[in-house]
């Protein structure tokens, strides 16, 4: 049976995230669990489960996911069934891309959190127009 795409996976192990593993693998999509010794390597090999281990690096700080090879309209209802199963919140999602897919997992986390710090700014000024 082939697989319908791939995830990359971070901080997601324990009991609270193990609904989201049997989600992913009824959706027969491919899970790939990036241990800090391979965050050097970079998200196209991580995706396609290459690269050899490293030096561990600093654990990212919170969960992150990265959506590879699949649909817009898989992608669409994974996320609508993570949602509905009330699975503790991962903030941090991306999806594979070419502009990205050379990063290393490090860098892909902390254009996230940079962005994520641009959207709650935007949000921010949004709120004191709308008091105004």
């Amino acid at each position: 049976m082939r697989n319908a795409g791939t995830i990359l996976m971070y901080n997601c192990s324990g009991d609270k995230y193990s609904k989201l593993k049997q989600i992913f693998a009824m959706l027969r999509l491919r899970m790939r669990v990036v241990e800090p010794e391979r965050y050097h390597v970079s998200l196209l090999d991580l995706s396609q489960g290459k690269g050899e281990p490293g030096e561990a690096a600093e654990p990212l700080g919170e969960p992150m996911l990265v959506f590879c090879y699949m649909s817009q309209a898989l992608l669409n209802q994974v996320l609508e069934i993570i949602r509905l199963a009330k699975i503790p919140p991962i903030n941090l999602k991306a999806i594979l891309t070419e502009s990205n897919q050379d990063w290393d997992s490090k860098q892909l986390y902390e254009e996230l959190l940079k962005e994520r710090e641009s959207i709650a700014a935007q949000e921010e000024e949004t709120a004191k127009g709308e008091k105004a």
